[in-house]
């Protein structure tokens, strides 16, 4: 199992709730597709960028199934909103099995860090390597925090907070 990430920061803001509304209905989308065993959405809570992030477990060769290239994989079902793209990133990493669930009281903690020298005593960081799409960073870790420690974290600039805004989706095949 491969974990996939897509973040984006969006620059039109009067799109940005109807930008929402599509993904929340591109998500069940996603989870039809064969090879996709979850999917969850998530925003920085601070709005730093990348604002947005989807993390889903999938199958590392899914992205060539014709299922979901005809779902509107790889982006072509979110061409219209393509202009709103101040960031669009994805990468895919090896290093876990599944994505963490994270609930309404914990936040997903990324690290990018090609030296994987980054601990927290609070936060189990599990390093995670970059093995396909844009390949941004190396290594990136992932973790799961609770509220009370957050603050704690902040400041960091390869620390990157984030906060479901859905609750993690399981397949729908």
């Amino acid at each position: 199992m491969s974990i996939y990430m897509v973040q984006h920061s969006f620059s039109k803001p009067e799109w940005e709730q109807e930008w929402n509304e599509w993904y929340a209905g591109n998500l069940p989308v996603l989870m039809r597709v064969p090879g996709f065993y979850t999917g969850q959405r998530f925003k920085s809570p601070d709005g730093s960028p990348p604002r947005y992030m989807a993390a889903y477990t999938v199958d590392a060769d899914v992205f060539e199934s014709q299922f979901y290239l005809d779902s509107g994989g790889g982006g072509t079902n979110s061409a219209r909103f393509r202009p709103a793209y101040q960031v669009w990133i994805r990468n895919l990493f090896e290093g876990i099995t599944k994505a963490p669930d994270i609930g309404p009281d914990e936040y997903l903690v990324l690290v990018d860090d090609a030296a994987k020298n980054w601990q927290h005593p609070d936060v189990k960081i599990i390093w995670l390597e970059t093995t396909g799409f844009h390949k941004t960073t190396p290594w990136r870790g992932i973790g799961v925090a609770r509220a009370d420690q957050i603050d704690a974290l902040r400041g960091d600039e390869r620390v990157i907070i984030y906060q479901a805004i859905t609750e993690q989706m399981g397949p729908l095949y």
